[in-house]
């Protein structure tokens, strides 16, 4: 079985289904509609995981280049449910989408962590007030270490969660948040990310380059960076070959960099967006399905 061999073993069930190429699909994996029917769409993109015995029912969903999503997962609602690219979810996660769920790219949530869009159990006809759905983005690069349970809020591009955090408002970006219910943290331990320039960006890729040709001789001078080259640390994109050595370092180095294709779109279609598109241009958004190469 070579690196860009699909393998499927679990049940897709859904009018409308792209896989791309190395997509894994493990034993036990059903993916199917909100009450176990067919799914509208289902896109799983080049190289993505997805464990043992995980659930996933949704109307559409979607899945990007590289992505991770680990055993016994239960993900469900009644609206779309999408996952960008080079993300990573631990086993035993639960994903709500009831009002609406889209993860960005670089995402990583780690095991046993809970993200919910909504809240319903209590009688309404007797009174109860809690009873809602919320729409929820969570930006690029974000990261919730583990056993973090995650209310519908906002959360910015690079924000992060230590484990066991219970979110309950927002998280700004690059603001490391924690505890029970968390507070932000950033002044004791700084942000998540700290700043670097372009030169110390391409001094790091050229490092981890030249470790993976040592492991990996036989892929020696295939890998390159910079002006002209595959790999481009100043945007984070790169020029996709589908090469054995391309694939073979972005699926041993995926999630510790993260790098999309450059010519590519946006690989999520974001649901408010969407909806806002649809409000005032009344635009067809199965369009923007249809957009995605695989």
């Amino acid at each position: 079985m070579s690196l860009h061999d699909q393998r499927i073993e679990g049940d897709i069930r859904a009018k409308h289904v792209k896989i791309g190429r190395g997509a894994v699909v493990e034993k036990g994996v059903v993916i199917c509609g909100k009450d176990g029917g067919e799914a509208d769409t289902v896109i799983l993109g080049d190289y993505c995981y997805i464990g043992r015995d995980v659930t996933i029912r949704v109307p559409e969903f979607r899945l990007g280049h590289y992505s991770k999503l680990h055993e016994h997962g239960f993900l469900h609602g009644v609206k779309p449910l999408q996952i960008g690219r080079n993300c990573w979810i631990g086993g035993y996660c639960t994903l709500d989408s009831m009002g609406g769920l889209d993860i960005d790219d670089n995402v990583g949530i780690g095991a046993h962590s809970q993200l919910w869009t909504h809240i319903q159990f209590g009688d309404i006809v007797e009174g109860c007030r809690w009873n809602s759905t919320k729409y929820m983005h969570i930006g690029k690069d974000a990261w919730f270490v583990g056993h973090c349970i995650v209310s519908p809020v906002s959360v910015a591009p690079r924000s992060m969660a230590l484990v066991g955090s219970v979110i309950t408002k927002d998280m700004e970006a690059n603001h490391v948040y924690g505890g029970t219910p968390a507070k932000d943290m950033t002044d004791k331990v700084g942000g998540q990310f700290e700043e670097r320039t372009i030169a110390e960006k391409e001094s790091a890729l050229w490092k981890i380059i030249r470790d993976f040709e040592r492991r990996h001789p036989e892929f020696l001078e295939q890998l390159s960076m910079g002006l002209g080259g595959q790999f481009d640390a100043a945007t984070r994109t790169y020029k996709r070959t589908y090469s054995d050595a391309e694939v073979a370092f972005l699926k041993e180095y995926t999630p510790r960099i993260k790098f999309t294709p450059f010519d590519e779109p946006h690989f999520i279609d974001r649901q408010d967006k969407r909806a806002m598109r649809e409000t005032l241009f009344g635009w067809d958004t199965g369009a923007a399905i249809e957009a995605v190469e695989l």
